[in-house]
């Protein structure tokens, strides 16, 4: 599709938290199940129609080197041949999902990568029709991204399902990371119109009455919402429906669940 004078592939993927690149390598793996006996379709897949579906963002710079790694050794592993060219990057970069995207990228002479970087995954912000959103965004409470631009957009989320300014006294849960991961995804499917927002994350946002406001407004916005509580929080003193240990899927001491919110054109 054609949009501000680009050409894009109509399914764009994003991971915004892409780590080492685990989630972008699985879609990888699925995609190539399609071309399992014709490798040679596959080559030109991946030069004309993978690459350019796929894209990362991840702010540290060794999960960021090891993404490339990874998905350059997912790639070739299925077909040697099938290298990305060298004027064919990946396009994962090292950025700050949460920033504003329509803020000016600031040029740092000694280090013009860096710049370059934050200018192309600009781009994708700005312009490309991201359809796709997946991954396992960060758990922070105490969350260090406090930008504008994020801030003004999580309002949405502290208001009451009623209207008005959400009552409550100590909000600041809604400030944890993931929960911007989310309101950062639920933004770009909204912006393209439909899309998959599919991510596995903390699960606290479910039933604690402090989210109700979060709750409401991905309901209004998403026609489709599954879930799937893996449960797992030391906090909550939960038993499997057996009697047994309520156990993480992680090694962490907070739930977890996943969730796929799913909107579609033809909204009702």
């Amino acid at each position: 599709i054609s949009l501000s004078g680009n050409e894009y592939h109509r399914v764009q993927i994003l991971d915004p938290a892409t780590g080492t690149g685990t989630f972008l390598a699985e879609v990888v793996r699925n995609i190539y199940r399609r071309f399992e006996n014709n490798a040679v379709m596959w080559d030109e897949y991946v030069k004309k129609h993978l690459i350019p579906r796929l894209n990362g963002f991840e702010i540290m710079m060794s999960p960021y080197t090891m993404a490339h790694l990874k998905l350059e050794s997912v790639i070739a592993g299925f077909d040697p041949q099938s290298h990305t060219e060298q004027n064919q990057r990946l396009q994962i970069y090292l950025t700050d999902s949460l920033e504003d995207p329509k803020q000016n990228v600031q040029q740092i002479p000694f280090a013009q990568w860096l710049s370059n970087e934050a200018a192309e995954a600009a781009k994708i912000k700005n312009k490309a029709p991201v359809m796709v959103i997946l991954g396992n965004p960060p758990y922070s409470g105490e969350s260090q991204n406090k930008g504008e631009w994020i801030l003004n957009l999580m309002e949405d989320y502290k208001k009451e399902p009623t209207g008005g300014k959400l009552q409550e006294k100590n909000p600041k849960w809604l400030n944890d990371d993931y929960v911007k991961f989310i309101r950062f995804g639920q933004h770009f499917i909204e912006k393209n119109g439909e899309g998959i927002l599919a991510y596995i994350n903390n699960h606290s946002f479910l039933d604690n009455p402090t989210f109700r406001g979060m709750r409401y407004n991905l309901m209004k916005t998403f026609d489709k919402i599954y879930v799937i509580d893996l449960h797992g929080n030391s906090k909550k003193k939960e038993t499997a429906p057996d009697g047994s240990k309520d156990e993480n899927v992680f090694d962490i001491m907070q739930g977890v669940s996943i969730n796929i919110f799913v909107k579609t054109r033809k909204s009702k």
